[in-house]
Parts: C-alpha cells; structure tokens; sequence
C-alpha cells in the first residue's frame, strides 16, 4: 500500500477497531481494583469512586494517537452531561507521556474530565488490542462494556452510558455494541453514495497508479474545499460516519445535515502555504464493516499536483495524471416524494401512515411491502404528519419533518419496538 493513502486508513482502521476486534475476555468479570492520580493530583480509586457513582468510564489512549484525540471532545460532552453519575478518567499507556505533557494536552484540548497515567497496566490487561479503549464498569464492579477504537459522536456515548443508569440497573449486564440511535428521523438520500466538491473553480484530475489502480482527486484554489455528501438509501446513512484526513476528525452523518438546504455538506479547510503536505483527503465510510464508501483528495491547487504524484512515485510506482470530466448525477432528479420507511436495522416498514399537509389541504399515504411511500402532489411545502405506525414499531410523538417546495427522497427511520 502506498504511503500517501497508508496513514489515513492507518486512522480509519484503528477507528473502526471495534468492527474488527478479537473478542475480549473481560466483560462481565470483575474489573480490578486500581488507584491512579491525575494531572490535578488527585487520586482516583475505582471502589472509592463506585461508591458515590453509578458506574466508571475508563479510557485507555495515547497523546501522539490520533483516533483518541478526534474522540476527546465527545467524551468531555458526555462528562459534562454525566459527570455526576459517571466516574470519568482517561488513562495514556504511553511511557513517555509525564503527567506534565498529559496537563498539557488536556489544557490544549479543554477538558474537563481527569487524566493521568496507566500505572496499573490496564492496557495489559484489556489485551493490548490497540487504543483508543474504552472501559465501562457497572455499579457492581464488573466490566460490562468494552471498545476499542474511537467514537464517534458524544450521542454514541451517551447511549451507551444510558444502558447502565437508573434504579432499574439492579444486576450486571454485558454490552456487546453501541445501542443504535432509535430517534425518528428523516435524511436525504440520493441514487449513489459519493463525495461531491461544490467549489466552481474546482479541478477534477485522475492519476493513473501502476497498471491497475486510479485515484479521483480535485485540485482546489483558496483555502477550503465545500463538500456535498450523497447517500443511496441502501447503505443506511444513519449509520455512516464522515471523515476528515487533514484533521483525522470524524462525524456522523446526521450531524452534517444542512436542514434548510436538505443535503449534507461539509467544509474541509485545505493545506496552508507551508506546510509540508499540500493535499488531504476525506469521504464516507461504514464503521460496522469497516469498509470506505466514498474517499475523494483534494489537493491545494494545481502548483501542488507534482506533489501528490511524486509522493507516489516515492514508492517507485509508475503515475500519471489528466484533467477529468467533473463527475454528472448519475440520473434526474425524482418527480415526486419519495420516502423509504426503515428501522433502526436499515429494514423497510410496511404500513406506516403519513399525511402530507398543506395549509388547506392532507393527503394520507402507507408505506408499502418495501417501504416506501410515494406522493406525486404538485411541488409545495408539506408538512409531514406521522399518524400511525404498523404493530411493534413507533415513532416520536414531537417529530416534525417539512418538504418542498422541489420534490426529493428522504429515509425515514422509525423504531421497532
């Protein structure tokens, strides 16, 4: 594999560790007893902090890691949000991270939550898979949730976080994913999955690789490529997860959503003068299967496309590169609105009812054996009403989703009981 693509799924690889990991031996086991002392001094015993929270959350990272740094402002979220049921600290299993640098770091960052070092060797003992690791221990001292990888999101947190609080927690249970994100919601979803530069003064090119192998790149004047992200329905795009190379930052999808335009968009800030690599890379992945959906490179400018091909060339390949047609829709826009009514799992939902409003008049629809829910109305703005949802499924009663006045496609997610 090429260096300049090999860093970047380095990242996304030990990201989406959790998809990929062995499975683990200490859930559901008591996690050992251990005192470590942050960069405030104060000491964290984990008996000690069980007595006064509902459960521990132990982070195992690194400060030269970049996964666990992109997943640090979430879990300082989720620490705000539970900081006083939840017993937080974030442990570096590096030898040459001093208290002092990891203060630093901390203060860089602006976290709140406790940091120190992993004395107790409980990288060892969680398997030393890789980091980022995250630990949950139950109220009774058992480790009921382990991942390694970073996360994505604070929500993915915070759900997880939720299976573990309140009176009804009254024995341990073991956690073996995330809990999925069952809200009611509605996304846009397109013919095909891909990354589109909406820069009109960016340069498609295409650099051949080898004999075998091409790579899609955009070189792009100024100092930020404008990112439209399109989705097809059947990869879920509840689920997927956006990332940036430069930054080795990552989202999910629903957080980019631009309501008011009804797409997802994204801003990548390019290379600055200077700097010793002037291209970067982002696009669309599946963290489940792990695998990339959608990458695009955008470089800084066409000075900088011998770059992008000498750091190829470096490997000893053959490379060449041409100006390319900028990518077309690959078919017109829909005449009418479309929504797919899946679950939390991707599955379509028959018979759910939806009217489609206007301010003097409802249609009422039902969403088919595969889910779907055509209305051919003349353009308006409509609001959609759930009105009743088949048996063992439900939706939230707050939802409010409005389309128009140009027809589209959403994927409607509800939830199954």
């Amino acid at each position: 594999m090429k260096k300049w693509i090999l860093l970047g799924l380095l990242t996304l690889a030990c990201c989406f560790g959790a998809a990929a990991a062995e499975e683990t031996n200490i859930l559901g086991k008591p996690f050992p007893e251990f005192t470590a002392v942050d960069t405030q001094e104060n000491t964290f015993t984990l008996s000690e902090q069980l007595k006064n929270h509902e459960a521990a959350l132990i982070n195992i990272w690194a400060t030269w890691c970049p996964p666990c740094r992109s997943e640090m402002p979430y879990l300082n979220e989720a620490f705000e949000e539970f900081g006083d049921r939840v017993a937080f600290i974030a442990l570096s299993s590096e030898v040459n991270d001093t208290l002092e640098k990891i203060e630093a770091y901390r203060r860089e960052l602006g976290l709140s939550f406790p940091m120190g070092r992993d004395e107790a060797s409980l990288y060892r003992y969680c398997g030393m898979q890789g980091i980022p690791i995250t630990v949950i221990v139950d109220r009774f001292g058992n480790a009921a949730f382990f991942h390694l990888g970073s996360f994505f999101s604070a929500n993915e947190i915070k759900r997880v976080l939720s299976a573990f609080l309140g009176e009804g927690y009254t024995e341990s249970v073991v956690l073996t994913e995330i809990p999925k994100d069952t809200s009611t919601r509605a996304l846009p979803v397109a013919e095909a999955t891909r990354v589109c530069v909406e820069n009109e003064d960016a340069v498609p090119v295409v650099f051949h690789i080898g004999s075998d192998m091409q790579t899609e790149a955009y070189m792009v004047p100024g100092d930020t490529a404008h990112l439209r992200l399109e989705v097809a329905t059947s990869d879920n795009p509840s689920g997927l997860i956006f990332f940036d190379g430069l930054y080795n930052t990552f989202f999910e999808l629903p957080d980019l959503l631009d309501a008011e335009r009804g797409v997802f968009v994204y801003d990548v800030p390019l290379p600055k003068p200077g700097d010793p690599i002037h291209y970067t890379y982002a696009g669309l992945a599946d963290p489940v299967s792990g695998q990339y959906l959608s990458v695009v490179y955008l470089i800084a400018g066409e000075d900088h496309v011998e770059d992008f091909a000498a750091d190829i060339l470096a490997d000893g390949v053959e490379v060449t590169w041409e100006y390319a047609e900028a990518a077309q829709p690959e078919s017109e826009a829909p005449q009418a609105y479309i929504l797919h009514v899946t679950d939390q799992d991707g599955s379509p939902v028959e018979g759910l009812m939806a009217n489609f409003c206007t301010d003097t008049t409802c249609t009422m629809t039902v969403s088919d054996a595969s889910g779907l829910i055509c209305f051919e109305g003349a353009p308006d703005t409509y609001h959609v009403q759930l009105l009743m949802a088949p048996e063992g499924y439900c939706f939230d009663e707050e939802f409010e989703m409005y389309v128009g006045p140009a027809y589209g496609e959403w994927n409607l997610r509800i939830k199954k009981d």
